[in-house]
């Protein structure tokens, strides 16, 4: 708060009229008026900024809740099962979620074969062989009707093939290989796919001019290196015969790959584990109550806790917020299976004091009675599901979508946060406008007291003239 120097000089010379500091008394009587409203206003700051800090507080445990339902909320996160196989350099066995405990054997006697053809040998990968013009080969697969795969202009050579086959979706492949042989090196192998049902055969349909030495035109695939087959597999006494060697859906929830034929029988064991499930489970519980005791913090006029403690006691914000979460994690689930319709069939709990339990005991009976009633109420068989889907999501999948919707960008945590920071902004504002007034008031009492000290001064100027003159007169009349 300042004042011109002339003011302020004028200022202290006619102090001298009254004998007062107008100076300090003007100063005194603007600070006097400031003060308590000053105080009112940074008040109403330290407590949105403490609000903000409480906010932010609550916000991080919710977070911390959010991911531990994420962990949970997906029928993969349950996938427990453990395999344990006699023959793992024959067969592998690999269970999915949906996959139950028990013990199978699997022999397999062949595998499945692709048919592969091999092209005689050509001097260079870009040997032309049929002069530069283009021309087509013929594909029947499994005596079906013909396709055509057509050899570009200029594209006439082994690697032209090569490229046309592999880009032809016929389910063909199709690679240029260099056997190291003298003179003819470069040879055209050609596979399809595996199964007695994918045989095929491919030639020139037209009769090109092939280089001197080279394959007649029918001829052009002539040597046959494999023939196409099925496996001979038999899965828990089922006789089976695939086309391919991996077999999925045979036991529910297990994909078996084929490697080499076994040695009698496979023995494989699919083991349930559900160690990691009730890791998970527990974090949630965790998660829960630690968020219970920011909010317990936050709400708390007594508390100790540095930066956001007490920072939001009495707000009615806070109290629907933590009614929001239990309500979230306790309702029952859009998915209810058998006797689990809710975490509480698990084994879960909250106290009159908000603090959530997990009776582990309970959560294994229904883990090893009911493993797949408990991933469906918790999660609904669901994968991915956004928190934007509305999709039965489970009890977990549910509360992932509520906690994430009351921490997205609209959701009332961030709002009243951005209502607090807009009202930092107002207070400063008001601040600000304070001091303009503040400072316009001293310039006021100044220009007041000034005027004042003037005519002090004249009255006083006056009252030593008059003195002066009926001393005068005075001493006129006692000399007389």
């Amino acid at each position: 708060m300042t004042t011109t120097s002339s003011t302020t000089n004028a200022i202290s010379a006619l102090g001298a009229g009254s004998g007062m500091d107008v100076k300090a008394l003007a100063t005194n009587l603007v600070e006097a008026e400031r003060a308590p409203r000053k105080d009112v206003i940074d008040k109403k700051i330290a407590k949105s900024e403490a609000g903000i800090s409480g906010y932010a507080a609550i916000k991080s445990a919710l977070d911390g809740l959010r991911m531990a339902l994420m962990d949970v909320k997906d029928q993969s996160d349950f996938a427990s099962i453990n395999t344990r196989n006699s023959q793992d350099a024959a067969v592998s066995v690999t269970a999915n979620s949906t996959a139950s405990a028990g013990s199978h054997s699997i022999t397999v006697t062949s595998l499945a074969s692709a048919q592969r053809r091999l092209s005689e040998g050509f001097e260079k990968s870009n040997t032309s062989l049929n002069t530069g013009s283009g021309f087509a080969l013929t594909l029947s697969v499994h005596g079906g009707d013909p396709q055509i795969i057509q050899i570009a202009d200029g594209k006439d050579t082994p690697g032209g093939i090569v490229a046309a086959i592999n880009g032809s979706n016929s389910g063909l492949k199709a690679q240029l290989i260099n056997t190291g042989e003298a003179g003819k090196p470069y040879k055209i192998m050609v596979t399809g796919k595996t199964g007695a049902v994918n045989d095929f055969t491919l030639s020139a349909s037209i009769d090109p001019v092939f280089a001197p030495g080279n394959a007649s035109a029918g001829n052009l695939f002539e040597t046959s290196l494999q023939n196409a087959a099925n496996a001979v597999v038999n899965v828990d006494g089922m006789s089976l015969t695939p086309s391919t060697n991996q077999l999925t859906d045979l036991i529910p929830g297990v994909t078996i790959d084929l490697y080499a034929p076994t040695t009698g029988a496979a023995s494989v064991d699919l083991i349930r584990d559900t160690s990691d499930v009730k890791a998970r489970i527990s974090s949630v519980v965790k998660a829960f109550n630690d968020a219970n005791t920011v909010l317990n913090t936050v709400s708390d006029p007594k508390s100790s806790v540095a930066t956001y403690g007490g920072s939001l006691a009495g707000n009615s914000v806070v109290n629907n917020i933590r009614t929001d979460i239990r309500e979230m994690l306790f309702k029952t689930s859009d998915t209810p299976s058998g006797v689990r319709k809710s975490l509480r069939d698990l084994g879960v709990s909250i106290d009159k004091a908000g603090v959530m339990t997990l009776d582990n005991t309970q959560l294994d009976t229904a883990l090893s009675s009911s493993f797949e009633d408990t991933v469906t109420m918790l999660t609904g068989n669901t994968e991915n599901l956004s928190a934007f889907s509305q999709e039965p999501g489970g009890a977990i999948g549910s509360a992932f979508r509520a906690i994430s919707t009351l921490l997205s960008t609209t959701g009332t945590v961030t709002t009243q946060s951005d209502n607090l920071t807009k009202r930092i902004v107002e207070y400063k504002d008001q601040l600000t406008k304070l001091e303009d007034r503040m400072t316009q008031l001293l310039a006021r009492y100044n220009q007041q007291f000034g005027a004042m000290e003037s005519i002090v001064g004249q009255s006083k100027s006056l009252q030593a003239s008059l003195t002066s003159t009926f001393n005068g007169m005075m001493a006129s009349y006692t000399k007389g």
